[in-house]
């Protein structure tokens, strides 16, 4: 017996772009239904599915889960857990250390007031060269292991040719338009590829859902139908690199929403411009692309 890659979206609550995700980089393999086309999964398969979710709510990487699932002993899975746990004890270890800097602070200051800018430098350059040398990686108490913080980057506006299609699995189908356009006019190698979600967005009602695809042009280059011209407007960007989260941006989109709900940080979602994933190809030819995430910010 097969279940169709929507009804398994909507029973496990993971995302068909996500489970195209784990099926890419090798975790299972699907077959396909020859009337509609979509993916169909196999009761071992569903099984795999969910064993993936429950490794990746432990935060695991898709490589630490292949190794489990190809390798299948207890020694592969303590292996792995056992990395994860030495990178929740680093945190922990780093927190600690940035909660003691700032209690040593809040007494240092309460003694000695009143508070000068020679003064608080004093007091403060010794707690910074601290953590400096634990090397911590937080941002507004948002840490992303085996990546740079969060960067905020400034974007130039710019004019894109763009395809965009609802459907089941609308990413590759928004792609190879644009994809065939920018070879067929020599533009490969001088723009910048990115992706966007658009409406309707997936529901357990409709599992369709919008995406487009859209490529960074020169003003004096015409775009022809079926693509349409696109406006980027620019400005201020927070990136999360693709390592952060895996690749899978389903779940980089996740860390979006987390960091923005966090008030601590400095920073907002700036819901009057478009998100975007941008898509660079591997230099090692592989095929998979490397896909930061670019989130459009403002200050709160």
């Amino acid at each position: 017996m097969f279940t169709a890659i929507n009804k398994v979206s909507v029973e496990t609550g993971i995302s068909s772009r996500t489970l195209r995700y784990w099926e890419a980089q090798g975790l299972f393999c699907s077959v396909r239904d020859e009337q509609s086309g979509w993916r169909m999964y196999d009761e071992n398969t569903l099984q795999c599915i969910r064993v993936i979710d429950l490794l990746r709510r432990l935060d695991l990487s898709i490589r630490d889960i292949k190794e489990v699932l190809d390798n299948r002993t207890v020694d592969s899975l303590c292996r792995v857990l056992g990395k994860r746990l030495a990178r929740l004890e680093k945190t922990r270890s780093d927190l600690e250390t940035l909660k003691m800097a700032i209690s040593e602070i809040i007494d240092i200051v309460k003694s000695e007031p009143p508070l000068t800018l020679p003064s608080l430098e004093n007091i403060l350059l010794p707690a910074a060269l601290e953590r400096k040398k634990h090397v911590i990686n937080l941002q507004g108490g948002f840490s992303m292991e085996n990546s740079k913080d969060v960067q905020i980057v400034k974007m130039a506006p710019a004019r894109a040719a763009a395809f965009s299609c609802v459907d089941t699995e609308p990413e590759d189908k928004a792609h190879f338009p644009v994809k065939e356009w920018i070879v067929a006019n020599g533009l490969e190698g001088t723009m910048r590829m990115f992706g966007f979600n658009i409406e309707p967005y997936p529901s357990e009602d409709n599992p369709d859902y919008g995406f487009g695809f859209c490529a960074t042009v020169p003003d004096g280059v015409d775009i022809s139908a079926p693509l349409y011209e696109m406006k980027l407007p620019g400005g201020l960007y927070a990136v999360i690199p693709g390592n952060a989260y895996n690749g899978d941006p389903s779940h980089g989109w996740k860390k979006v929403h987390e960091l923005c709900n966090d008030s601590g940080w400095e920073w907002t979602y700036d819901n009057t411009r478009q998100g975007l994933e941008e898509h660079i190809e591997r230099a090692d030819g592989k095929g998979a692309f490397i896909i930061p995430i670019l989130f459009p910010v403002k200050k709160r």
